[in-house]
């Protein structure tokens, strides 16, 4: 009986973790949502804005099991190497030159890109593999949001 209650909350929940190195997606109140974890449990999220009006941005955010982390229009804590060869950061607002250029390199980047490092203040926290049919199936969407600008 303990078993099936413990299952039961688990399922209620959502405790159970997504599969890592997959992109995944959803979709609710006008943000597509897309999200991909490691074998740590850290999670990348992209947000697109794609209908949720014009009050509102994308946004990047990882998170780790403690904490969550974004970067501002002044402070970038998150930095992201693409395929060991981008380096891309992206602005809290795309609603401006700088922060829709930045916009434009990260979701061009990451939307296809085979290998992922994630950095935090300078220090790589860890490297994520997307499989190939979730960049096919999943990421290559990330491209299609653009900038608020």
């Amino acid at each position: 009986m303990k078993k099936l209650i413990f299952l039961s909350l688990l399922a209620v929940t959502g405790f159970a973790h997504a599969v890592p190195n997959v992109w995944q997606s959803s979709y609710a109140q006008g943000f597509s949502e897309y999200s991909i974890q490691d074998t740590k449990g850290n999670t990348l999220w992209v947000t697109c804005n794609d209908g949720a009006g014009d009050d509102y941005d994308h946004s990047v955010r990882f998170q780790t099991p403690k904490k969550s982390y974004e970067n501002s229009d002044s402070k970038y804590p998150l930095t992201f190497l693409l395929d060991g060869k981008s380096k891309v950061a992206a602005s809290a607002s795309t609603k401006w030159r700088n922060g829709a250029n930045a916009w434009y390199e990260f979701s061009q980047g990451i939307s296809k890109a085979k290998k992922i490092d994630v950095y935090l203040n300078n220090k790589k926290v860890t490297t994520m593999t997307p499989t190939p049919n979730s960049i096919k199936s999943v990421a290559k969407h990330i491209a299609t949001c653009n900038a608020m600008f």
